[in-house]
């Protein structure tokens, strides 16, 4: 052995005893406390021998992870929060974090291995439910329970390190698994059906939120773990462990894969902690408003994305440009424009304004409006038009806009606005209602003598579809309708786009259109005339529809 060998080996031993000697000082303060059984000698091997036999990978624990998970996605998508509940009652992920915690703390690279791969095991299977049961069910809605597990927050943060030191030292206790399956399951079983959920409807915004939940609460388990562990002496005893390079590179690896994602979390929730404290300061300089009068306020600032803001104020007056200029000042503020949705209510007395507060409160806690919030800016941009109605559907995570008519656009602008609004979305469906036409002509080409779906056919069906009207008559015009054979070919072409009307449930007349209205269509081209608003009827008169 070299001397450059020997006196690293020196170093690591006096590094090793001042390190035992520091911490049994330390565990001597811990044990005056009373708050930890002895588990010198072969009770504390027992325990760890019995939590890492808990932790082991069986049947059991594959088909436990299985229902779970179900009655956890279940729940979800019905917004239940019993049923989840009964979810965080049978999941058996504790026994693995358990055993994964008690291999951090101490530093055994063998039980570490082993529990992640458990944990893997069971995390896989629950996102697989998820999946499969999102597939399977009649409901896609986004629901509260869910969008609520899309992103870790503080409190997310600090409940998980409660379960976590709350099970480590039940452990040590030895006072049941009950009470630890429920405080794990708590923090780790909805986040993982959630992931199933966001897979299986397509949204990897949702997943990936999700996920990064799952990942920080996992973290925080295992290190409360290792932390009761080692304080409590349930650990094994540091004069036993071998440390060594390698198992100093492997424990400094197991942990940064652990920390990365606690660190990204404390790191976001940071920075909207703050971004939020600046939108409270702008709110109330600007609008001039009392701290009690922004009656919501939540802003999001994903890791890469753009920051978001959803507020409620009560003011005693509408300010017509509040949006605008708050927008101009948070760029400022931020370097970057943030999707904004400010609503202001207006309420002149301190009456009005009390009652305004607990309402936005109520609606808040009823459809959770503060967690989803559409991009309503982005979409407004995207749309390209003065925007005359807009209407929000949480439940169904859906905005509709009425755009005011614009000169020289056609229907195929405003279908070419509503899907650039849907890409701008965020998730969210867009529907873009145009201005309402009292008639459509729609040429109509006729291929071997059958008709031919076309563009202005797809549009005038998805406009008649956002109009939402019913009764509609479809006249059919060939050549003028002159001849019976034009007549017969006119009649066969309105019945066939009677037929596509049919197939999204828009009921509709065909017809063969009178001579007396053929100026209303355009001259020597073949298709149907579809008439939106049928005539008034008056006393002694017929409607078209008649």
């Amino acid at each position: 052995m070299t001397p450059d060998n020997d006196a690293s080996l020196f170093r690591l031993g006096r590094v090793k005893d001042n390190a035992l000697r520091s911490f049994q000082a330390f565990r001597a303060q811990i044990d005056k406390t009373g708050l930890f059984p002895d588990l010198k000698g072969d009770l504390g091997k027992n325990l760890r021998q019995s939590v890492r036999d808990e932790g082991r990978l069986t049947k059991s624990y594959m088909l436990m992870c299985g229902l779970s998970a179900g009655i956890a996605a279940l729940g979800l998508l019905q917004s239940s929060t019993a049923v989840v509940i009964g979810a965080m009652l049978i999941s058996p992920l504790m026994g693995p974090i358990a055993s994964m915690g008690f291999g951090f703390a101490s530093f055994d690279g063998h039980q570490i291995r082993d529990s992640v791969k458990v944990i893997a095991i069971g995390a896989a299977i629950g996102i697989l439910t998820g999946i499969l049961l999102t597939w399977l069910s009649p409901i896609r809605n986004a629901t509260p329970e869910i969008i609520a597990r899309t992103e870790p927050t503080l409190l997310d943060l600090v409940v998980a390190i409660f379960s976590g030191i709350a099970g480590a030292y039940a452990t040590v206790q030895q006072k049941g698994a009950t009470a630890i399956g429920v405080a794990i399951a708590t923090a780790l079983m909805p986040p993982l059906a959630t992931v199933g959920y966001g897979l299986g409807v397509g949204s990897l915004t949702f997943a990936f939120g999700a996920f990064l939940l799952f990942l920080t609460n996992l973290a925080a388990i295992a290190f409360s773990f290792a932390l009761v562990a080692r304080l409590s002496g349930a650990a094994r005893p540091l004069s036993n462990v071998e440390i060594t390079p390698r198992y100093i590179i492997a424990g400094i690896a197991a942990f940064a894969v652990l920390a990365t994602p606690l660190g990204v979390t404390l790191y976001r929730v940071t920075a909207e902690a703050k971004a939020q404290a600046t939108v409270r300061r702008l709110l109330e300089e600007d609008l001039k408003l009392r701290p009690a009068n922004i009656a919501q306020l939540q802003v999001k600032w994903p890791l890469r994305g753009t920051p978001s803001v959803d507020a409620v104020v009560v003011a005693p007056q509408y300010s017509n440009d509040a949006e605008r200029r708050l927008l101009a000042k948070l760029e400022t503020e931020w370097g970057e424009r943030p999707a904004l949705n400010l609503q202001q209510v207006v309420a002149a007395d301190l009456k009005s304004q009390t009652a305004a507060i607990v309402d936005a409160a109520v609606e808040r806690s009823a459809n959770g409006i503060a967690q989803d919030v559409p991009p309503l800016v982005a979409i407004r941009e995207a749309v390209g038009l003065p925007t005359q109605a807009l209407w929000v559907n949480r439940s169904e995570r859906m905005v509709q806009i009425v755009p005011f008519a614009a000169d020289g656009w056609k229907l195929a602008d405003y279908r070419a606005a509503e899907q650039a609004a849907a890409a701008a979305g965020s998730g969210w469906q867009v529907r873009v209602i145009p201005p309402v036409q009292p008639r459509l002509f729609v040429p109509i080409a006729v291929q071997d003598g059958a008709p031919q779906r076309n563009a202005a056919l797809e549009d005038a069906i998805w406009a008649i579809n956002r109009w939402g009207v019913q009764g509609i008559t479809v006249a059919g015009l060939v050549n003028a309708n002159v001849a019976s054979a034009d007549q017969s070919q006119a009649l066969g072409l309105a019945r066939f786009v009677s037929t596509e009307l049919q197939g999204l449930g828009i009921r509709s007349r065909p017809i063969s259109l009178e001579q007396e209205r053929l100026l209303l269509a355009p001259r020597g081209e073949a298709g149907v005339l579809v008439f939106i608003v049928a005539p008034p009827r008056r006393s002694g008169q017929t409607s078209l529809s008649q």
